[in-house]
C-alpha cells in the first residue's frame, strides 16, 4: 500500500520558503497601500460614518441645552424642532428672556452649522492631516483584510494535508462573517455608549463643555470595533479546539459556567469599560457560546465521517493479498 504523503509533492527549500514569504508580505503591504489611497479619497464619508454615534448624542444634548438656556419660568421655549413657543398673553416674557433668545439667534447666525456647546478641537495645525492619514491607513487595512488573509492562506496551505485543509475551508468564511458581525455590533453599541458617556456632563456646572479630539475618537472607535471583532471569534476558537480534540459538544454544555465567565471577562476587556458596552458585548458572546454547540457538533460529525472514510480506504480490497 502506498504511503500517504504528508506534504505536497513540490517541497521548497528554506530559501524558497523565505522568498515566498517575502513575496506574500510585499503583496499584502501593496494591498494595504491601495486600500489606504482609496480610503484617503473618500475620507469625509468615512469620518462622518464613524462620527455618527457621537454626533447624534451631541445633537440631542445641544437641543436639551438650548431649551434649558432659553426657558425661564415657562415663559419662552426654543423647541428642539427649531420653533419658538410663546406663553399665554396674560403671562408675557421678561426682558431677560428676550435677551437670552436674541443672543442665541445672533450666535447661530455668526456660527452657522456649529454646535453651541460642543465641538471637535484640533490642538495643532498638522493634526487635520494626521487624522486623515491615520484613518485612511486603518480603513485601508480593513478594506483589504480578505486579500491579506488569502495571501496568508496561500503561504500555509501547501504545507497541509487535504485533511488538515478541510477545517480551514469551513472556519475561514465563518471567521470573516463573525468579524464583520462584531464590527457592526460595535458600531451600533457606540450609539448607546456615547449617550451614556455624555449623560455625565449634566453632573458638572452649566459651563462644562466637551471639546473632542478627533484623533482620540477615531482610535477609540477602531479599538472598540477590533475588540468586538476579535471577541466574536469565540465560535471559531471552539471549532478549532474540537478539531484538536480539546473541546467536545458534551463538555461545552457541561462547562457552561465557564462560558458565562468568558463572556463576562470579555465584556470587561472592552476599551470603553462602560456598562452599556459591557452589556452589549456580553449578551452576543453568550449567544455565540451556546450557539457554538451546533458548530461543534458539525465539526464532530465531519471528524467521524473523515475517520470512517480513512478506515475504509485502508481496508484491503477483496482478492488482494
Amino acid at each position: 500500500m502506498a504511503k500517504t504523503p504528508h506534504y505536497d509533492e513540490k517541497r521548497m527549500e528554506l530559501t524558497e520558503h523565505l522568498a515566498e514569504l517575502r513575496m506574500r508580505i510585499i503583496r499584502s503591504l501593496f494591498y494595504v497601500l491601495v486600500g489606504a489611497i482609496l480610503a484617503y479619497q473618500v475620507f469625509t464619508p468615512i469620518y462622518n460614518f464613524l462620527y455618527q454615534p457621537l454626533a447624534k448624542q451631541i445633537d440631542r444634548l445641544d437641543k436639551q441645552r438650548i431649551i434649558a438656556n432659553t426657558t425661564s419660568a415657562n415663559k419662552i421655549v426654543f423647541g428642539s424642532d427649531g420653533h419658538i413657543y410663546l406663553p399665554p398673553l396674560h403671562n408675557p416674557p421678561t426682558y431677560q428672556d428676550i435677551e437670552n433668545l436674541r443672543e442665541l439667534v445672533i450666535w447661530g447666525l455668526q456660527h452657522p452649522g456649529q454646535k453651541p456647546v460642543i465641538g471637535d478641537v484640533f490642538r495643532n495645525f498638522h493634526e487635520m492631516f494626521l487624522v486623515r492619514l491615520k484613518l485612511s491607513l486603518l480603513f485601508g487595512f480593513i478594506l483589504v483584510i480578505p486579500f491579506v488573509l488569502w495571501e496568508a492562506a496561500a503561504f500555509v496551505l501547501p504545507a497541509l494535508t487535504p485533511q488538515e485543509r478541510r477545517p480551514l475551508r469551513l472556519m475561514f468564511p465563518i471567521s470573516v462573517f463573525l468579524l464583520l458581525f462584531g464590527v457592526v455590533v460595535a458600531y451600533i453599541t457606540m450609539f448607546y455608549a456615547m449617550g451614556w458617556f455624555l449623560s455625565y456632563l449634566s453632573d458638572f456646572p452649566p459651563g462644562a463643555t466637551l471639546m473632542q479630539d478627533p484623533n482620540d475618537y477615531i482610535v477609540f472607535m477602531v479599538k472598540m470595533m477590533a475588540a468586538f471583532g476579535v471577541a466574536f471569534q469565540l465560535p471559531v476558537v471552539l471549532m478549532a479546539g474540537t478539531y484538536l480534540g480539546i473541546v467536545n459538544s458534551k463538555s461545552l454544555i457541561k462547562q457552561w459556567r465557564w462560558g458565562v465567565l468568558i463572556a463576562v471577562v470579555g465584556g470587561l476587556l472592552t476599551p470603553s469599560n462602560d456598562i452599556i458596552s459591557w452589556t452589549l458585548m456580553v449578551i452576543p458572546l453568550l449567544v455565540l457560546y451556546f450557539g457554538s454547540y451546533f458548530l461543534v457538533r458539525l465539526v464532530e460529525w465531519i471528524k467521524i465521517r473523515d475517520q470512517a472514510r480513512a478506515a475504509r480506504s485502508q481496508q484491503p480490497r477483496p482478492g488482494t493479498a
